[in-house]
């Protein structure tokens, strides 16, 4: 198994990885594949890490900058969810912010989950993150998924606060390096 950056090539599997991530049906990719494949996007696959074995992906992370979070989420949300009001989108719920690096979606292929896979994408995250100069990760957890919470506090990731991001309930949770 190797990590390694995405290319755009990749674009359908980190599109699988956004609605997975998302709880979203991925039957269906062609609407996110756009935002995936746009290196200015919150979603693109310049801001992702791939996980493989024998040249199949089996799992994603996707990563970013806080210092750019309100600019990638107004360009990506306005052009990935369809008919959302700007309004809505500057007053929604701030995932990460300035000086912190956001791990934004991960998914892992179901036959390669509680092996570990995931917690070496969200590491390689964080050290990609520590290389661009962040000693700080943040990332959001639903309220609805404990099990998921006690797993990133296991990783050293600490509750911040809530929030609430279009209709649901996570925990900020924030990790220093």
């Amino acid at each position: 198994m190797t990590i390694r950056k995405a290319t755009q090539a990749d674009t359908e599997y980190i599109a699988k990885t956004v609605l997975t991530a998302l709880d979203m049906d991925t039957s269906d990719l062609e609407w996110v594949k756009a935002s995936c494949a746009d290196p200015r996007s919150m979603y693109s696959w310049n801001k992702s890490l791939i996980a493989e074995e024998n040249g199949k992906p089996i799992g994603c992370i996707i990563s970013y900058s806080g210092d750019d979070y309100q600019a990638l989420r107004e360009y990506t949300w306005s052009r990935l969810w369809k008919g959302v009001d700007p309004t809505t989108i500057r007053q929604s719920a701030i995932e990460t912010y300035p000086g912190e690096y956001y791990l934004d979606s991960l998914a892992v292929e179901p036959e390669y989950r509680g092996n570990g896979l995931g917690k070496k994408l969200m590491q390689s995250a964080i050290e990609y993150g520590k290389e661009l100069g962040y000693d700080k990760c943040a990332l959001l957890v639903a309220v609805e998924k404990p099990r998921l919470k006690e797993y990133y506090a296991s990783l050293g990731f600490e509750e911040a606060n809530d929030v609430n991001f279009f209709g649901h309930r996570y925990k900020r949770m924030v990790k220093n390096n």
